[in-house]
């Protein structure tokens, strides 16, 4: 069981989770929201593992992206299944247009016009063709998380979703902008516990990995 912040009735608890590892993550190809593969049979073993280490972790709303990947995840590590969550279309993973299932090489090659901001050894693509910018997708988990609140204030949730939609999420809640929301990576099976006092502001914030080889598949 994951120990959760002590909180009164008005607060909210809400935690992140990743998917586990797709064949996208294992062979570095963008993923994005055309592309829905399942989770690989590593992927569920990951799931496994996190649902051994977050069992008897009181919830009261699950919320998946609309995914496969997102959804096993969760039906796995929480226990609830698809028809008890919420699918909810805006915590899907960022557009990348038409880099969606290339490596960075080949989006090297055939898109030439693609800039990227080096992070660390993550390269986070700047004008995806036909994709969303980063500020386009922050403002969308900005209207994500106040939707939530309208609807669960007070409650405690979980959202199973991608590395960029949770990295802007995260963003939001911490107050940073879309670039300094990306020096924060997500790995596979994290999962993140966010205090929210009743106005919906950051009492405090930890996160936990819940499948120790993730690190095994490290973003790109």
């Amino acid at each position: 069981m994951i120990e959760l912040p002590t909180r009164t009735p008005a607060e909210t608890l809400l935690l992140t989770l990743r998917h586990g590892v797709t064949e996208l993550n294992r062979d570095k190809r963008v993923s994005g929201q055309t592309l829905d593969v399942p989770l690989l049979p590593e992927g569920v073993r990951q799931a496994e593992e996190a649902r051994d280490r977050f069992a008897g972790t009181p919830l009261d709303v699950v919320i998946s992206s609309p995914l496969a990947r997102a959804i096993q995840t969760a039906e796995i590590v929480t226990g609830f299944p698809r028809n008890a969550m919420e699918i909810d279309p805006m915590a899907t993973e960022r557009s990348f247009g038409r880099m969606e299932g290339l490596t960075r090489a080949e989006v090297e090659s055939r898109l030439p016009e693609v800039r990227y901001l080096q992070i660390g050894h993550v390269g986070y693509s700047l004008n995806p063709p036909d994709g969303e910018p980063f500020p386009a997708l922050h403002d969308r988990t900005r209207r994500f998380l106040q939707r939530l609140l309208e609807r669960h204030r007070g409650r405690g949730i979980l959202v199973s979703s991608h590395q960029t939609f949770l990295q802007q999420l995260h963003g939001v809640l911490r107050g940073l902008d879309p670039f300094e929301a990306l020096h924060d990576d997500i790995l596979n099976l994290e999962l993140n516990v966010f205090h929210l006092n009743p106005q919906g502001q950051l009492v405090s914030h930890r996160r936990e990995q819940l499948a120790l080889g993730a690190v095994q598949y490290p973003s790109f």
